[in-house]
């Protein structure tokens, strides 16, 4: 145990069965909700049923003195009244920054900070040092996480070195295990070369992941144009620098009818791009940041760095219309874009610091709190932006509660509520725009292929 109070992988909490008892376990979409006893066994559910028997209580001892957790030399036993039991989620943007940049952020710390925040599966984005360019680095990103037990699927570059100027041997990367292509950090503001790299795309029935920037709107830009950035003075990035090229790729993708989804969209005018696109038949889908529906340019008023992403985060009424384009199906997932940056590269003054902020750890909490407590979306609506959606938009299967499944799943607390220091992260970096916040939720238990990979105690 560490001086956070938590268990991680603990040699002690290894085990061949587990009980999880008084599980009320809900699922994304209409199924029903039910209450059960869950009976793992070698990481496989075996059962789910109604007071399952547990033999002789008075065996168990609690761990570090919590009556909910509590173990024998057979089992451990989790008591999960007063929680909900819901499939893991996916993250399907995130940057761990190996290799090059590990003092940010490595696998290990990147895969303990997403198990922390309950999820199990992680796309990882190429900008990494070298970029994710070559069959080698795929390899190397795929051995690391099967020595680690968890599902990372590494998005390699649409162009050698992220320069916009020459395709990546999409059919061998593919074959050594790319689940989807991309060049975030980067868009490729070539329209030719786009349109090549999406007939490619299609020949390889390949998911193009599209960061939408139009250097000409954007270059030397700090946050949203808009009335703040003239109230402080600071040159603006406006949303035709998202907006112009989501229109190009929506053209190019109908003539070419490759798969493409747009990540971190931000402003209102993208959103009804996509809705028309959707509507016309192009196969095309998008994400949403936990950050875009929290806050908006306001929040630069007293220049906090950690506020500081690309795209920036724009109006009140962008941050509205991102929302509404949730409810009404528009964003199909959510997705923390978790870009870790060590203190200097943040510590500085706005204009000089980094862009990006960490986000897998207040996945959970932040868009439960917005969406389902201040929005009041439904439980089972809201879980299908994390538990089902980004599964489906890169063809994966997602994770089902269900005997003979291996058990992956998260046990929350959702009356709980947390002010968000410092000393809550696992990650390496501490970057996060909710530090201070008060947030609702919280994860107490990951089941991670069918092992603890995080429990609270």
């Amino acid at each position: 145990m560490d001086d956070k109070g938590f268990l991680y992988n603990e040699k002690h909490l290894e085990f061949k069965n587990l009980v999880i008892k008084n599980a009320r376990i809900i699922c994304p979409g209409p199924i029903p909700e039910i209450q059960a006893d869950i009976e793992i066994e070698n990481g496989i559910i075996k059962s789910m049923v109604s007071d399952l028997p547990i033999g002789d209580i008075a065996q168990y001892s609690p761990i570090h003195g919590n009556e909910k957790i509590k173990t024998n030399n057979r089992r451990v036993l989790i008591d999960a009244k007063g929680m909900v039991v819901c499939p893991s989620f996916m993250d399907m943007h995130v940057h761990l920054r190996e290799p090059g940049n590990e003092d940010e952020e490595d696998i290990e710390s990147g895969i303990t900070a997403a198990l922390h925040g309950g999820i199990t599966s992680i796309c990882c984005m190429p900008n990494t040092k070298p970029p994710v360019d070559n069959q080698y680095l795929v390899k190397y990103i795929l051995q690391a996480s099967v020595k680690k037990g968890f599902k990372v699927y590494p998005v390699a570059a649409m162009t050698k070195k992220l320069e916009g100027a020459e395709l990546t041997e999409f059919g061998l990367l593919k074959e050594c295990g790319a689940a989807a292509f991309s060049d975030d950090g980067f868009c490729v503001q070539d329209a030719k070369l786009m349109y090549e790299i999406m007939r490619y795309a299609k020949q390889f029935d390949v998911l193009l992941i599209l960061h939408e920037e139009d250097y000409n709107f954007s270059k030397s830009g700090i946050m949203h144009e808009g009335y703040f950035s003239a109230k402080l003075g600071l040159e603006g990035i406006s949303s035709l620098s998202e907006t112009v090229m989501v229109a190009r790729d929506i053209m190019l993708a109908k003539k070419t009818k490759a798969r493409i989804h747009f990540t971190h969209v931000s402003s209102m005018d993208c959103l009804e791009l996509i809705r028309m696109a959707k509507e016309d038949g192009v196969s095309v889908t998008c994400d949403v940041t936990p950050h875009h529906l929290c806050f908006d340019d306001e929040c630069l008023e007293h220049y906090g760095t950690n506020f500081k992403v690309n795209p920036p985060l724009r109006s009140k009424e962008d941050r509205e219309a991102l929302a509404e384009a949730l409810n009404s199906g528009v964003i199909d997932a959510i997705a923390s874009d978790h870009a870790p940056h060590i203190e200097y590269e943040k510590n500085t003054t706005l204009k000089e610091a980094a862009f990006g902020v960490t986000g897998m750890e207040t996945l959970f909490a932040a868009t439960y709190s917005e969406l389902v407590i201040n929005r009041k979306f439904s439980f089972q609506k809201y879980l299908s932006f994390l538990a089902q959606a980004p599964y489906k938009i890169l063809g994966l299967k997602s994770p089902e509660i269900k005997p003979g499944n291996t058990a992956e799943f998260v046990i929350l607390d959702l009356k709980k509520e947390n002010l968000i220091s410092r000393d809550f992260f696992f990650s390496k970096s501490l970057n996060s725009p909710f530090i201070g916040q008060k947030l609702t939720g919280e994860v107490m238990c990951t089941i991670n292929n069918g092992k603890i990979g995080y429990l609270k105690i």
